[in-house]
């Protein structure tokens, strides 16, 4: 999905097992970017899989509980995890270690 940011500059969210799209709002990207990004949630600089829905991270990668900020706009990541590459949320599943959403924010 693509969505229009208030510099008029797409981005996407990808969301994938959940079962359905995610429409942020500009200023839900702000609030993401404010408390999601700027906390000590956890980062990974270089991974070695790719950054797609389905894929299953590696064991090794830290991962959190997914935030209050999150579960807001999206109840259905409550209990389900989540890192940091860049500026990209990745929610996985938190038995499985699958990617199901990618949030360009």
């Amino acid at each position: 999905m693509t969505a229009q940011t208030k510099s008029g500059t797409s981005s996407q969210t990808t969301v994938g097992a959940t079962g359905s799209s995610i429409n942020l709002t500009p200023d839900q990207r702000t609030k993401i970017r404010q408390t999601v990004l700027t906390s000590s949630a956890p980062r990974v600089a270089n991974v070695n899989f790719s950054i797609h829905v389905g894929t299953v991270i590696l064991r090794t990668v830290h991962v959190v509980e997914v935030p209050s900020t999150l579960i807001e706009i999206h109840p259905d990541w409550r209990g389900y995890r989540y890192f940091v590459v860049h500026d990209q949320i990745i929610i996985v599943e938190p038995d499985s270690l699958r990617i199901v959403a990618v949030l360009d924010v």
